[in-house]
């Protein structure tokens, strides 16, 4: 994903993004293999951004995380946003790939479910004082990036829908109770790569401006810019 060698090393441990509504983690599955909670590697750039990597027989894993600063979509007060960008590029190939994030401990008084929107797949989890988003590309968009090549493989053109409203699909984005989104994507072959990203945000309870959920809808080259950039 980016050179590691003026990177400095740091004690590995789970990627993790702590909210006031509870904790988001990630897990990722290659074929039937479902790679561990902690990397096999960790660097921390100067900015504060992370770098996480997973070494598997089949392909190499890296993990871009950190908080990115934009401004609100409506051009009011700041969200915190947190973006995660997955590079998953195969070596001897992967039969299959599900990235998924899901907020978990969340408190009792909080309501949560599938929150979607044009070309975005999302989760909200909200009570009375805070809304918490997770939102990545939608099937939609998954098949447009595909067909465009350059995030996705473009021989899984035909195997994601290109309309949210296809059926009969084997990949694309599910749902599953109580907070989770999962990302489905076809077999990679030898030196193919993929790209996601999934980004994070939260924003004090507010009907009139769900902030939080406008934000996790940020493009990939946007999210990678910011998390590579140098500290102001």
């Amino acid at each position: 994903m980016l050179p590691t060698d003026h990177l400095d090393r740091a004690d590995n441990r789970p990627a993790v993004i702590d909210t006031p509504l509870g904790t988001v983690g990630f897990s990722v599955m290659l074929g039937s293999d479902v790679l561990p909670g902690e990397p096999d590697a960790l660097w921390r750039l100067p900015n504060g951004s992370h770098l996480h990597r997973w070494e598997h027989r089949g392909a190499t894993v890296d993990l871009l995380i950190g908080s990115v600063d934009v401004p609100a979509w409506d051009g009011g007060a700041a969200v915190p946003i947190w973006a995660g960008i997955w590079q998953v590029q195969a070596a001897a190939g992967v039969s299959g790939l599900v990235v998924s994030a899901e907020l978990s401990d969340f408190p009792a008084d909080a309501y949560c479910g599938p929150d979607p929107g044009e070309c975005l797949a999302a989760v909200s989890v909200e009570n009375d004082h805070f809304m918490v988003s997770i939102g990545g590309p939608d099937s939609q968009l998954l098949g447009m990036q595909a067909a465009d090549g350059r995030l996705m493989p473009y021989s899984w053109e035909h195997l994601l829908p290109h309309d949210e409203d296809e059926t009969g699909f084997e990949y694309g984005v599910r749902y599953t109770d109580p907070a989770r989104v999962e990302w489905h994507l076809p077999a990679l072959a030898p030196s193919e790569v993929a790209r996601l990203c999934i980004a994070t945000a939260w924003c004090p309870r507010d009907d009139d401006r769900p902030a939080a959920w406008f934000s996790v809808d940020i493009p990939l080259d946007t999210a990678y810019l910011h998390l590579i950039a140098d500290p102001a």
